[in-house]
């Protein structure tokens, strides 16, 4: 079985290196870049065959238009959106530009590669504490507050 080819944007160096490392740990996968900006992410994505790429949403240049523009290549990788930051409104726009996962960095730890095979899989993983609001709202339902 080939090792899933990732790509890791995010613009803190800790976090980098920390996402780096757990992936690298996993034999399911296969870190072939790193990248700081949304712009450095999208241009090894356009050269660079990839299987996913694990976007942080809040860096220079990156967040839902790098998403799109990842899904415009021809052979698009699956971008999974991560953040410290997860309310509905980020996770909504991020899956309405083409992500099918939205990890919140609190949440991931040694699950990352669990979590990032899911989504290569085919499934919406929402590993958020805003999960559950985002899907009542992209299906129309009302938000629960509480």
């Amino acid at each position: 079985m080939s090792r899933i080819r990732t790509l890791i944007a995010d613009d803190h160096p800790e976090m980098l290196a920390a996402l780096v490392s757990v992936l690298e740990d996993d034999p399911r996968f296969s870190v072939v870049g790193t990248a700081m900006t949304g712009g450095e992410a999208f241009r090894f994505a356009s050269e660079v065959p990839l299987d996913v790429v694990l976007l942080d949403v809040h860096m220079p240049d990156g967040g839902p238009a790098t998403a799109e523009a990842m899904a415009a290549l021809p052979r698009p990788p699956v971008v999974v959106a991560i953040s410290a930051q997860s309310g509905p409104g980020t996770v909504e726009e991020m899956l309405r530009a083409g992500a099918v996962g939205y990890l919140a960095k609190t949440r991931v730890g040694d699950a990352l590669g669990d979590l990032l095979a899911r989504c290569v899989a085919g499934e919406v993983v929402l590993a958020t504490p805003a999960g559950a609001g985002t899907l009542r709202s992209l299906m129309g339902a009302p938000v629960r507050t509480e």
